[in-house]
């Protein structure tokens, strides 16, 4: 039975219970493998635990709509009213986690269409990639980004960069003076090779009358 499934693509105006059991199974399975591809090759810090729970739940409401409209055109423009009435507010500002959500949503809908032999070829193909690009040299940005705050008793007429050895960029991004009399200056700091926060830290904690030094690493976002 599997392989008759397999043989073609057999497009069902209304699906058989049997027909739609096994695309909305075959949508979750390929999709949980995308969500584990992405949690084994993600590299931030902290793992965004409903976001791999997104890519799952997408592509099983994403067959479940492919099936019900068929050829309906009717019921098709009935569902886009419907989903233009919601509104979504979050912004996805990394194009990786763009292109996984993607994926997901493409497996729902090559379910939805019965393209079983499409959506298993296509799934491993995007894992393996994804899993040989998190290996190559492009799996890490060759910059790092961090804000720097420093308040200091007197004006700040220096830049960190004096005190930094390495190749650094720094940016002033503010400039204030505080209730307390002290002056406070945050900066962003653009480095070429990998530095920690802390060894940052270390060079800049020789300043003289610092009141505060917090340095903070930034995340590089690509907003498509």
């Amino acid at each position: 039975m599997f392989k008759s499934f397999l043989d073609g693509v057999n497009y069902y105006d209304f699906p058989s219970l049997e027909v739609a059991i096994f695309s909305l199974m075959l949508a979750f399975t390929l999709s949980s493998a995308i969500a584990l591809t992405y949690h084994f090759t993600f590299q931030g810090s902290n793992f965004p635990n409903y976001f791999f729970q997104a890519i799952v739940l997408s592509s099983i409401v994403t067959s479940m709509i492919i099936m019900s409209v068929g050829n309906n055109l009717a019921v098709g423009f009935g569902i886009i009213g419907a989903v233009a009435i919601i509104r979504f507010r979050t912004l996805i500002s990394d194009p990786r986690n763009i292109i996984f959500m993607f994926a997901g949503i493409s497996v729902g809908i090559t379910t939805g269409v019965y393209g079983y032999a499409i959506s298993i070829s296509g799934t491993l193909l995007f894992c393996l990639a994804a899993i040989i690009l998190r290996f190559s040299r492009y799996s890490k940005s060759e910059n790092q980004l961090f804000e720097i705050v420093i308040s200091h008793s007197d004006p700040i007429e220096f830049s960190p960069q004096q005190y930094l050895s390495g190749e650094f960029k720094v940016n002033l991004t503010s400039q204030r003076k505080l209730p307390d009399g002290s002056f406070k200056n945050e900066y962003l700091l653009m480095a070429k090779s990998q530095v920690s926060e802390r060894e940052i830290f270390k060079q800049l904690i020789v300043i003289e009358g610092l009141k505060e030094l917090r340095v903070v690493r930034k995340k590089i976002n690509t907003q498509l």
